[in-house]
């Protein structure tokens, strides 16, 4: 039988794990948690995507995601910023479910500096996402298909580039186990500084 990992019974355990996953999903292209399902309300209907995480600060408990500023999932924030994100990892067994209010920082400078001239390429589609094309295309222009734009090609993409800021209400685990699962809630108190987190256990 395997072993249980340190936080199977200690919530505040489960919560470094938390942390610490979410801190690798950010550094290492490779974890289960660099990608997140972000999911936005339309009028009344949920639409999802998977979406990269840039960044997450322990500090604040918050955590960004980049986007062309013409999408649609900016409209759909403006117009109600409530937000979820999940995240899984197959191998250990762990979900993550986050719900929070998003916030745009739009032609954010501080993480554009951050991105590599192949990757601002992107941003630099004349028409905004999901316009409907009559060939299939990238949206950028062609001469970026195989080399990056320089410095100064690449900044003609800021205008179109935002940062979504999800500002972390709770985070609901899951841990996945043949001796009986783990759920636990972590709500975040954010009404004094620093802010606390309420930990509960649920039935899975």
């Amino acid at each position: 039988m395997k072993e249980l990992p340190k936080f199977y019974n200690n919530l505040d355990l489960t919560l470094q794990e938390i942390e610490y996953l979410l801190n690798r999903g950010v550094k290492d292209r490779k974890s289960s948690f660099h990608y997140t399902m972000l999911c936005t309300i339309n009028n009344k209907t949920p639409e999802s995507r998977t979406v990269i995480l840039r960044n997450f600060n322990k500090d604040k408990f918050e955590l960004n995601i980049h986007s062309d500023s013409r999408s649609g999932k900016i409209t759909q924030i403006e117009s109600n910023n409530n937000v979820s994100c999940l995240f899984y990892d197959d191998k250990k067994k762990i979900q993550i479910r986050i719900n929070g209010l998003a916030k745009i920082e739009k032609s954010y400078q501080p993480s554009w500096d951050k991105l590599t001239n192949w990757s601002r390429r992107c941003y630099l589609s004349e028409h905004k996402p999901g316009t409907e094309v009559v060939k299939p295309s990238s949206g950028f222009p062609e001469k970026f298909v195989n080399e990056s734009p320089n410095d100064e090609e690449s900044i003609e993409g800021l205008k179109n580039f935002a940062v979504i800021k999800v500002i972390i209400d709770s985070v609901e685990w899951l841990y996945l186990a043949s001796q009986g699962h783990r759920r636990a809630i972590f709500k975040i108190k954010r009404k004094s500084l620093p802010f606390s987190i309420d930990k509960k256990w649920l039935i899975p």
